[in-house]
């Protein structure tokens, strides 16, 4: 088990100048395969000197390959090792400069020692709560940190000493005669070592940010284009690097959607024959099982190529990068218009009730045109995020549920960690918008799991399950003012919130989803909308010009 202490101390250059001693040698080596080849017994010579001598012919040339196998192995363990130790003391600096900058120590044994000064006391955090919850956190990534580094250390010396045993064993390769070059790729092959693999499916944002942290460039060029799904949905991960992945994945995902359009309409052709002139179907229910399937899958494949054109083209000079792709169930899809490591104000958008892949492309959209509004409204550097990243509920029935907003929680409390976590230079300023059903999963997210906000939005809400403002916990936010940083709107003729909430504090407890965030008792902010067709005022927040997606332009730029 190796120890922090150790892995600090360690160097790629001793094994960079290993490779190149093993380099000469093995070239030396090679250049002995011609006289090896034509040494032998000569031609007439017979008996038991002859029998001897092939023989020891016979152990040379087997001694020379293994001996080239295993100069080959070394020479490219050796090179794996030094590129692997390089990613590791990346890991190590990182977690050594975030100590520095907040002022804590990482001991030789991995421990983390707070050297901070004592909480003091202000006006907005009078019990010293907030300063203790942020130096708990910090210390809580270096510690994720540090167990990623060693875990990575581990699994390089591992793999090194595996390497070594097996050459100190004399058996690299088993002798077959071939020749010097052919042993050579042979133990050249066998010389590789294993890129550590990622924490488990569902780490915390650190966790995966520490594991990335260790990866040498190289190793993050290998996973990239053979294992992009390990990198793509990993939340804490560097968007340019999810990105990349992201789009391998997408073409995957085209690819298979498009099989499966194929196949579903060969399926339906198979249930029809014609008969004087008309259409009979054989089957009915099975048809209509089948083209239901299959207007899904088309439907989902307009929303991949929705995906496709904003990556392909920036809108007013934004470039668009994807941050998740999946098809399952109604497909689950997250796209940033902007870089959101970079970028100083970055919001989250949630769509709510029938969001998914399918009709991802307006809510892109809308995306692009709350960056706009924010850009106007002053906002020089901005990302805004398109987060479908759960299941919504399919119809207005199952919207009465929280179950939905209940799988969301954990999803979207990560993905804003993450973004916490990836991002770049100064704090950015953050922003998490909720529309419709999107509102109640954004609210029960920052009751039960906390949020990595600045500020919150709900639009057309029909509740977001509290019943008063300072019952949301944003990450930074004083316990009591929470109502200062959440914001709600509705249009006077939008008909979710009309007939979803009481709008009677006494009957704020009956509601499931909790009351309307704009009545004056929930503790929020409010801004207006204007009022609207009836029959599309739901849809209509962020109609160009309109009061509320100016509102929202002005508090992703944090002018409000």
């Amino acid at each position: 088990m190796v120890t922090w202490g150790e892995v600090v101390r360690w160097s790629p250059a001793p094994l960079a100048e290993l490779v190149g001693v093993l380099n000469g040698r093995y070239q030396q080596l090679m250049g002995c395969a011609d006289e090896l080849r034509a040494s032998g017994v000569p031609k007439g010579w017979s008996g038991p000197a002859a029998n001897a001598a092939a023989t020891k012919v016979r152990e040379l040339g087997e001694a020379a390959e293994e001996l080239a196998a295993e100069g080959a192995m070394l020479r490219r363990a050796a090179g794996d090792v030094s590129d692997a130790v390089s990613g590791v003391l990346n890991g190590v600096r990182e977690a050594e400069n975030l100590a520095a900058a907040r002022e804590f120590l990482i001991a030789d044994d991995g421990t983390i020692v707070d050297q901070g000064p004592p909480p003091v006391c202000t006006p907005s955090d009078p019990d010293g709560s907030l300063v203790t919850a942020e130096r708990q956190r910090i210390a809580a990534e270096l510690r994720d940190r540090v167990h990623e580094v060693l875990r990575s250390a581990d699994d390089v010396d591992n793999d090194f000493c595996a390497v070594l045993d097996r050459i100190l064993s004399n058996h690299v390769i088993d002798g077959d005669g071939t020749s010097l070059a052919a042993a050579g790729n042979a133990g050249w092959s066998l010389g590789s070592l294993t890129i550590p693999a990622p924490p488990p499916a569902g780490a915390a944002p650190a966790d995966n940010a520490a594991w990335w942290a260790t990866l040498s460039p190289a190793q993050r060029t290998v996973l990239a284009r053979d294992h992009p799904e390990l990198i793509g949905p990993r939340d804490g991960l560097p968007t340019e690097a999810r990105d990349h992945a992201n789009r391998v994945l997408l073409d995957r995902t085209r690819a298979n959607l498009a099989g499966q359009r194929t196949e579903l309409q060969h399926r339906i052709d198979g249930l029809r024959r014609t008969a004087g002139g008309d259409i009979v179907l054989n089957d009915r229910a099975a048809y209509e099982r089948l083209t239901e399937q299959l207007a899904d899958i088309e439907g989902k494949l307009r929303g991949v190529d929705a995906i496709y054109d904003r990556l392909n083209h920036p809108v007013n000079g934004q470039p668009a990068y994807l941050l998740k792709i999946d098809a399952d169930v109604a497909g689950k899809a997250i796209v940033a218009a902007g870089n959101p490591d970079t970028a100083q104000n970055v919001a989250t958008f949630v769509p709510g009730t029938g969001s998914g892949l399918d009709d991802i492309g307006g809510n892109i959209q809308r995306s692009d045109l709350m960056l706009e509004q924010a850009r106007r409204a002053g906002s020089a550097s901005t990302a805004v995020i398109t987060w479908v990243g759960y299941d919504a509920p399919a119809t207005i029935p199952d919207a009465a549920s929280t179950r939905y907003a209940d799988q969301a929680e954990q999803p979207l409390h990560d993905f804003q960690d993450g973004l916490r976590i990836a991002h770049q230079g100064p704090a950015a300023h953050t922003t998490v918008i909720g529309h419709s059903y999107g509102s109640t999963a954004v609210g029960q997210t920052a009751r039960d799991q906390g949020l990595a906000a600045d500020d919150v939005v709900f639009v057309g809400s029909p509740g977001v399950g509290v019943e008063h403002a300072d019952e949301l916990r944003l990450d930074g936010v004083p316990p009591g003012e929470a109502g200062k940083h959440v914001f709600s709107s509705n249009a006077p003729t939008d008909p979710v919130p009309a007939l979803t909430n009481f709008d009677l504090p006494y009957a704020d407890g009956l509601d499931p989803l909790g009351p309307d965030p704009t009545t004056p008792w929930f503790g929020g902010q409010t801004f207006e909308s204007d009022p609207g067709d009836p029959r599309h005022s739901h849809s209509q927040y962020w109609d160009r010009g309109s009061s509320s997606l100016k509102a929202m332009g002005e508090i992703i730029a944090g002018n409000r």
